[in-house]
């Protein structure tokens, strides 16, 4: 094993955990996925050929630990759940109204879960370059998929949350 790859793992861990909790919504599935990811790629370093950025690597490897798990706790028949209260608390600052807190809550629970309900490719998508910040063109490296598929599934994620949201909040956003 290349030693330096595995000392550059640990740069890219907090960002690998991002992506991992974005998608299963759920601070310890995102740390059971992190590990699983961490094993595969550890355990793969040997075989890293460098065609790809080592980010675009490990953050390939973290999307197939993250549909591995759903599929996983789709077939065991397990409830989504909401992200924890710390992370919506976060998006929040003293210096607004409670009622406004409330609806930014409300609101951020709603877009969760509308994005939560996205289907997967379009969700992995969306994430990797609408919330995780990775161009197109590395998210297509990432999902092994065409620029332009991507950028088709990020329209599609777009349009159904923009219909579902404003469903659940009467047009309001």
């Amino acid at each position: 094993m290349n030693n330096s790859l595995a000392e550059e793992l640990s740069s890219h861990v907090p960002r690998m955990y991002r992506v991992a909790l974005r998608m299963v919504n759920d601070a310890n599935e995102a740390d059971d996925v992190l590990q699983d990811a961490c094993v595969k790629a550890l355990r793969g370093m040997d075989g890293f050929d460098g065609r790809a950025t080592l980010a675009t690597w490990l953050h390939r490897i973290t999307i197939n630990c993250v549909r591995d798990y759903i599929r996983k706790r789709q077939r065991a028949a397990q409830k989504n759940h909401d992200m924890d209260s710390e992370v919506i608390d976060m998006l929040t600052t003293d210096e607004i109204t409670p009622s406004v807190r409330v609806e930014k809550r409300e609101l951020y629970t709603i877009a969760s879960a509308a994005v939560k309900s996205l289907p997967d490719d379009c969700r992995s998508a969306f994430i990797l370059t609408q919330l995780d910040g990775y161009s197109y063109d590395e998210a297509a490296t990432i999902e092994n998929q065409p620029r332009g598929t991507v950028a088709s599934r990020v329209y599609r994620a777009k349009k159904i949350l923009l219909e579902q949201i404003n469903a659940r909040t009467g047009g309001r956003v």
